[in-house]
């Protein structure tokens, strides 16, 4: 008998919902998420069980915010830095009872991000102007993958923030 299941995460930060969805009905097949391999969820044979799931966003969390979070019906699965995600029992009050505090959270990781983005983005530029300047052999190369894979991680990640934030705020009008 399989023991343990991977899928793929979609993206926290670009699509949270989606991903606590397949959570969610992966838990309802029986499958609870144990912890994260890359960006690969693990999940555990269980008993189904209709759990809630939730994404925090919190570059570093405090141990008496997860006590909170405990109090309040709400377990921790994964916790990393940047996200971390909470399981709760169906129809326990979600973890953001207010938008002026989900809207905090998502306007701080837009702007951590997208000051990275900016960062890898003008380095990016530089090194493309600077390639076809000097020949500089198969570096160009390795520096030209870095600084792509730099920008793409934190780019997409600021695109997601970005997407919620403007999502709740036209909920909330």
């Amino acid at each position: 008998m399989v023991k343990y299941k991977y899928k793929m995460c979609s993206g926290l930060a670009i699509m949270p919902e989606h991903d606590m969805k397949l959570l969610k009905d992966m838990s309802k097949k029986g499958w609870h998420l144990v912890g994260m391999k890359g960006l690969l969820y693990r999940f555990e044979k269980g008993e189904a069980c209709d759990y809630d799931y939730a994404l925090n966003t919190e570059m570093v969390i405090e141990k008496d915010m997860l006590s909170y979070y405990e109090a309040s019906g709400w377990y921790p699965v994964v916790i990393e830095p940047g996200y971390q995600i909470f399981r709760a029992k169906e129809g326990t009050v979600p973890i953001f009872s207010d938008k002026a505090s989900e809207e905090e959270v998502l306007e701080k990781n837009q702007k951590h991000t997208g000051k990275w983005a900016s960062v890898f983005g003008i380095l990016l530029a530089a090194w493309l102007i600077i390639m076809n300047i000097i020949n500089l052999g198969f570096i160009k190369v390795v520096v030209l993958i870095a600084l792509n894979t730099c920008f793409v991680f934190t780019f997409l990640p600021f695109l997601g923030f970005s997407r919620s934030l403007r999502k709740l705020r036209k909920n909330n009008w």
